[in-house]
Parts: structure tokens; C-alpha cells; sequence
């Protein structure tokens, strides 16, 4: 595909060990049908990252929306490049690596393209936001920093800011029903077992997600920032919380809040989240569910009943991953 942009630079070929000494961070941004949300992200993060991070737009069912991610980009006057899914080459500091994914291959897989090429090139840190995100203060370089200062941790999250005022920088998962409940700080996150970073602003060692297999993509959408978590603290790393990196975030952009779309994937993915991490829970939340049926039948939710039947049902028959058929109000 030829690009006529001016700002469309040729990416440069240096050895991983180059890239590495030029960059250490690289940040992961991934676009789902929202290329203006996506625009404005990136045009925030070129004021302030573009000398020292490596930044990668991955274009999910790019077979549907390639063309319009670059029309956006084309129309933004951002410096960026084309790059391969498959390559080593990173974009030049600057300017935006544009990575086209055929397919939708769901938060995990889509981020999981961008950050087995960061691993490939010798980058040693990554920065996971969602494109709904617009960073607020602080940096890459605050992140850094702290990863530097504590190598015992594994997984740092940072401030969130949502667009009714909340500050929160993750979730724990409460007991009773497994339901997260935000939480804020660096205390709580390193305490609690159940505490996990909010994967909408995700900062991580390249070579954890590595020993980890990467963001599990078994889950397609939802409880993969806790799963992730899990994983890392049973082997034994921390996970903390840089508060003075603030980062504002849109919430469900792509899915919408109380979706459809995202009540099936958050109910299905929470029965394969406590069958693999906490299955003496599994039997008791199976009596709970029929109580839920009760109560939703009561009131008339025909629809949200219908849901949670067929989420339970996909879970049961083990079907994971994104689903063939659509998901209806």
C-alpha cells in the first residue's frame, strides 16, 4: 500500500541492541473502530513521549478499518510508518508504528502483536493503554524509574481518573461474587492477593510477559488484567501503583458501558477466571448463579437472563475465545 503523506517516514533498520539503547519503553495502543479516540491519544503522547518511547497504533480488523486508520492518520499530520506484524523494525522516535492486524484479535491478542515486536527488539519495558485514555501528567520516565528503583516488582499500575472524578488504578475482586471493586494506591495493590492492575494503563517488564506467554488471550475481552495479575504474583513478582502518573480514561469506548457485548464477555470469562485460579469458589458460585436467575426472572430482565444462560452454557462447553455468533439487546 503506497501512503502520499509527507510525515510517512521509512522505518530504519538498526540492530535490537541500537533500538534498545535509544529507547527502553515501548507503548502499546490499541485501536478498535475509534480512530479519532485514537488520534487524540497519540497527539498527547507525542508531546511528551516522543524522544523516549517507541510508539506502536495496532489497528484491530484492520480487513475492515485499515483504510480508515490511515486516512486518520494521513488527515492527523502525525509523523508515522507502516510497519509488519511479523518484523523488527520499530518507528523512528517521533512517530507513530502503524501495525495493521487483519482480524479482531480481541485486547490480548491485538496488544500481543505490539509487544512480542517490542520483546523481539531488546525493549525491556512496555506501556499497555487503551485508546480511550489521554495522559494527564507524568511519563514513561516515572514508570521507569520506579521499575528501576524496585526490581521485585513486576507490574505497575498508575493513577486512573474517570470521567465522573474517581481515582482508581485497579480492582480487587470481592470475595463473595468475584465483582471488582476499584481500588487506589500502592498499599492495597501490594496487600491484597486479590488486588490486580487495571489493563488501561498497564506498565510491565517485557520479559515477565514473556515467562507469562503474554496477556492471555484465551479471554478475548475482560478479566485478562486480573488473570495477567494472578499469574505474575504466583511467581513470585509484586505489583504496585506509581500514583503521580495520572492518565484519564473514557471507559468502554469500543463496547459501550452495560453492553451487551460486554456483560456476555464479563460473565463467561469470570466462570473460566475462578474455575482456573480459585476452584474451591467454583461450587458455591454455581449455587449463587441460580439465585441470580431468581432474582433477574422477578424483576424482567429477560435479556440480561439470556446473557448470563448463554455466557454459563459457552463457559460449560468450554468455548473461549471471541464468539462466532453476535451477541443481540
Amino acid at each position: 500500500m503506497q501512503h502520499s503523506n509527507q510525515r510517512h517516514v521509512k522505518p530504519p533498520t538498526p540492530s535490537a541492541t541500537d533500538r534498545q539503547a535509544d529507547t527502553t519503553v515501548g507503548i502499546v495502543i490499541l485501536n478498535y473502530h475509534q480512530p479519532e479516540a485514537t488520534i487524540r491519544c497519540f497527539r498527547r503522547l507525542l508531546e511528551v513521549e516522543s524522544s523516549v518511547s517507541s510508539l506502536l497504533w495496532i489497528e484491530n480488523d484492520s480487513a475492515a478499518t485499515g483504510t480508515e486508520a490511515v486516512k486518520a492518520l494521513e488527515e492527523s499530520h502525525m509523523p508515522w510508518v507502516a510497519l509488519a506484524p511479523g518484523g523488527d523494525a520499530l518507528p523512528p522516535p517521533g512517530t507513530i508504528g502503524l501495525i495493521l492486524v487483519p482480524e479482531n484479535l480481541g485486547y490480548a491478542g491485538g496488544n500481543n502483536v505490539g509487544l512480542r515486536l517490542l520483546h523481539h527488539a531488546g525493549i525491556s519495558h512496555a506501556w499497555v493503554m487503551n485508546n480511550d485514555t489521554w495522559l494527564m501528567e507524568g511519563s514513561s520516565s516515572d514508570l521507569l524509574q520506579a521499575a528501576h528503583e524496585r526490581p521485585e516488582v513486576g507490574i505497575w499500575g498508575t493513577t486512573l481518573v474517570s470521567p465522573e472524578g474517581i481515582h482508581y488504578s485497579g480492582a480487587r475482586l470481592h470475595p463473595k461474587d468475584f465483582s471488582t471493586v476499584l481500588i487506589h494506591g500502592a498499599e492495597i495493590m501490594e496487600k491484597d492477593p486479590r488486588a490486580y492492575v487495571s489493563g488501561c494503563s498497564l506498565f510491565f517488564r517485557l520479559d515477565l510477559a514473556h515467562e507469562l506467554g503474554y496477556l492471555p488471550e484465551e479471554y478475548f475481552l475482560y478479566y485478562e488484567d486480573p488473570a495477567f495479575s494472578v499469574e505474575a504474583r504466583r511467581r513470585g513478582w509484586v505489583l504496585s501503583v506509581v500514583p503521580q502518573v495520572k492518565v484519564f480514561h473514557e471507559e468502554s469506548l469500543s463496547t459501550g458501558r452495560r453492553s451487551p457485548l460486554m456483560e456476555y464477555y464479563s460473565r463467561r470469562n469470570r466462570w473460566a477466571f475462578i474455575e482456573r485460579y480459585f476452584p474451591q469458589d467454583l461450587a458455591t458460585q454455581r449455587r449463587k448463579v441460580w439465585y441470580r436467575f431468581q432474582s433477574l426472572l422477578f424483576r424482567g430482565a429477560f435479556r440480561r437472563m439470556r446473557l448470563e444462560w448463554k455466557a454459563m452454557k459457552d463457559w460449560k462447553a468450554g468455548r473461549m475465545g471471541r464468539v462466532s455468533a453476535s451477541i443481540r439487546q
